[in-house]
C-alpha cells in the first residue's frame, strides 16, 4: 500500500514539473522573437493607442517605446510587438534608480516581476504563466525592507501557505488555502472563500 501511495507522489511530481517546464519553454521561446531596433519616444504624435494596441502612423508597432522625464533622464523602456507588449518592459527613477522590470507576451504579464522602492530596497516580485495570472510566489516588502507578504498560487488561484507581516515583523496572517477556502489565522473570519476576490 505504501509502496502505490509513493508511486502515485513521484508521478504527480514529474507531471506537475513537467507542465512547468513546457511552460517555462514557452516563455522563453516567445522572450526570443526578433524586435525591431527602432526606438521612439511615448510623446510622439504618431503613436495611437486603440483597444489596447499600440499604433504608428496606422500600423501595429513593433519596436521599442521609450519615456522621459522633464530633465530627459529615461522612466522607462518597453518592447513591443505587432501593436502588443512583448518582452521587457523597465522603468527608472529620476535618480536612476531602477524603478521594476516586467515582461510580457502578446500583452499579458509573464515571467517574474520586481519592482524596487527609492531607496534601493526591493518593493515586490511576482511570478505570471504565460496567461498574465499569478502562478507561484507572490512577495511585498515594506520601505524598511521587512517581508510584509508571501502568497502561493496556481494558475491564478491562491493554493497553499499564505502569510503576511507588519511593520515590525510580526505575523499578522497565517493561513492555507484550500479549494478556495481560507483555513487558519487571516485576520477577519476563521474561513473565506477567495474565489471571487483574487488578487490582481
Amino acid at each position: 500500500m505504501k509502496f502505490v501511495k509513493i508511486n502515485i507522489l513521484i508521478f504527480l511530481f514529474f507531471f506537475s514539473c513537467d507542465d512547468t517546464v513546457q511552460e517555462n519553454e514557452n516563455i522563453s521561446s516567445v522572450y526570443k522573437m526578433k524586435i525591431p531596433s527602432i526606438e521612439i519616444n511615448k510623446v510622439n504624435n504618431h503613436l495611437k493607442l486603440k483597444n489596447g494596441i499600440l499604433y504608428f502612423e496606422g500600423k501595429q508597432y513593433s519596436g521599442i517605446v521609450n519615456e522621459f522625464y522633464e530633465d530627459e533622464n529615461i522612466k522607462s523602456k518597453s518592447e513591443y510587438y505587432q501593436g502588443k507588449r512583448q518582452g521587457f518592459f523597465l522603468g527608472w527613477y529620476r535618480n536612476g534608480e531602477q524603478w521594476f522590470e516586467r515582461f510580457y507576451i502578446k500583452g499579458l504579464k509573464s515571467g517574474v516581476h520586481k519592482g524596487w522602492y527609492k531607496n534601493g530596497v526591493q518593493m515586490f516580485e511576482y511570478h505570471f504563466n504565460n496567461k498574465g495570472v499569478y502562478h507561484g510566489v507572490v512577495k511585498d516588502w515594506y520601505t524598511n525592507g521587512m517581508l510584509t507578504k508571501y502568497f502561493n498560487f496556481v494558475q491564478g488561484k491562491e493554493s497553499g501557505s499564505q502569510k503576511m507581516w507588519d511593520l515590525k515583523g510580526k505575523l499578522r496572517a497565517n493561513f492555507y488555502t484550500i479549494n478556495g477556502e481560507r483555513h487558519g489565522l487571516i485576520g477577519l473570519k476563521k474561513c473565506v472563500s477567495v474565489l471571487k476576490t483574487e488578487i490582481k
